[in-house]
């Protein structure tokens, strides 16, 4: 069950919680439950106080093992750093997508225009050979000003 992280208090307070309901019910507060559950389990004080103020780096879990906290995973620093290339990338894609559109219509670029869309292809090719396997400590590249 719960770690008996909170500290105790000696009131005279007795908590239950039910898997069916999902919930906490106080002994003292029973008279005012027209349905009470009938699978009520006492739970001590001090890992009912736990659930309530996890403290930090814990979360709440109540399932049908019942109530519980449980250490915070470890973010997948990876995944994260993949979303967030392929962010970066669709945002290059669309400030690149007026000047694209202009070659594939035969039109000519301006020497600025020109500048600009290698200045943001580099750039794609950057994220694209940008290591992940670091994350969270990546050197992204700077984007292009132009």
């Amino acid at each position: 069950m719960l770690e008996n992280i909170a500290a105790e208090n000696n009131s005279s307070e007795k908590y239950y919680y039910s898997i069916t309901a999902k919930g906490f019910y106080l002994q003292s507060d029973m008279d005012l439950y027209a349905n009470k559950p009938s699978d009520l389990i006492e739970i001590p004080e001090a890992d009912y106080m736990a659930w309530c103020n996890p403290p930090e780096g814990y979360y709440q879990v109540f399932d049908d093992k019942g109530p519980r906290i449980e250490v915070l995973p470890e973010p997948d620093y990876q995944a994260i750093a993949d979303v967030n290339r392929k962010t970066l990338l669709e945002e290059a894609t669309q400030t690149i997508i007026v000047w694209q559109t202009k070659l594939l219509m035969g039109r000519k670029l301006s020497d600025t225009e020109t500048e600009s869309l290698n200045a943001w292809m580099d750039y794609i090719d950057v994220l694209n050979d940008t290591n992940i396997s670091d994350a969270p400590n990546i050197q992204w590249p700077i984007k292009p000003t132009a």
